[in-house]
């Protein structure tokens, strides 16, 4: 589901795929509204949310910052092999 389509819904785990550099062209045109578009979509989490990266597609280096801020908030990281 999209970030729109889940404005107004909840649900118990939301998955954020692919927060890497891939994600970076909306980030860069207009980070503020790509910033407020990552929260519509973690604010319909009740318990969790969980963020994918893949390293094979690239650095995060164009959205650096957003992964400073989540990591300051105490976002915890997990290394999956």
């Amino acid at each position: 589901m999209t970030t729109h389509k889940s404005k107004g819904l909840e649900y118990h785990t939301v998955v954020f795929v692919g927060l890497d550099d891939a994600w970076r062209r909306s980030f860069v045109e207009d980070q503020a509204e790509a910033t407020a578009g990552f929260f519509v979509a973690f604010t319909r989490a009740k318990q969790r949310v969980l963020f994918t990266y893949c390293a094979q597609r690239g650095a995060r280096v164009a959205i650096d910052s957003f992964y400073q801020l989540l990591l300051g908030c105490g976002v915890k990281v997990a290394t999956i092999a």
